[in-house]
């Protein structure tokens, strides 16, 4: 995916947050070591050689982008929620 910010309308909507957008988090935690071709980066830092369970954590509107430009999947989850 190339770098964008999510535009998470409908977590704004079922939680009530109008205004609130700015306790909303967001993390990707890596499920499997770093692989050739694996890449991901948040707020203009890049991350490559992680181990399993890395964890990247930024808030509702920061940049980040990911890409899989190797021969293996790269498994991830992803996990939405506010403080």
């Amino acid at each position: 995916f190339p770098s964008h910010d999510n535009a998470i309308r409908r977590y704004i909507e079922l939680f009530n947050l109008q205004g609130q957008e700015h306790t909303i988090r967001r993390a990707v935690i890596f499920l499997e070591p770093w692989q050739s071709g694996h890449y991901a980066e948040c707020c203009g830092v890049p991350y490559v050689e992680w181990i399993r369970g890395f964890t990247l954590i930024w808030s509702w509107d920061a940049p980040h982008m990911a890409a899989n430009l190797g021969s293996t999947p790269r498994y991830t989850l992803q996990v939405t929620g506010h403080i």
